[in-house]
């Protein structure tokens, strides 16, 4: 395999899901079966609507903040996460992010199965 330099500007990003306001560009993998790495950008103001993943995954927020909530804890904002932190949502939990900063929030998330979007009864 050859060495692979891109520049982020010269990624290539499309909405995670039909109709979606969240862009992602596949760094490697294969989202169908996993593993897979993205890059996953949330437009400024951008909440999910609670959901789970049939696998887990790992981020590292890059650019804005994020947080994240359950059904269990409605609140949003206890706690905002910036550059640098990491977040790990194992499979089959039900949650939400959203974008707590002022502009378009990024994150690195690798699933260590498929990538999909289950919506939440």
């Amino acid at each position: 395999m050859d060495r692979v330099f891109r520049n982020y500007e010269e990624l290539d990003f499309a909405p995670l899901a039909e109709g979606s306001p969240v862009q992602a560009s596949l760094l490697w993998g294969n989202p169908e079966t996993g593993p897979a790495a993205l890059f996953v950008k949330f437009p400024e103001g951008f909440v999910e609507p609670f959901h789970s993943h049939s696998s887990t995954y790992h981020a590292v927020v890059v650019r804005g903040s994020f947080s994240s909530k359950t059904p269990d804890n409605d609140e949003s904002g206890d706690g905002v996460y910036g550059p640098g932190s990491t977040i790990v949502q194992p499979g089959g939990q039900v949650h939400a992010e959203l974008n707590a900063s002022g502009g378009e929030a990024v994150a690195l998330v690798v699933f260590d199965g498929p990538v999909d979007f289950i919506p939440a009864d």
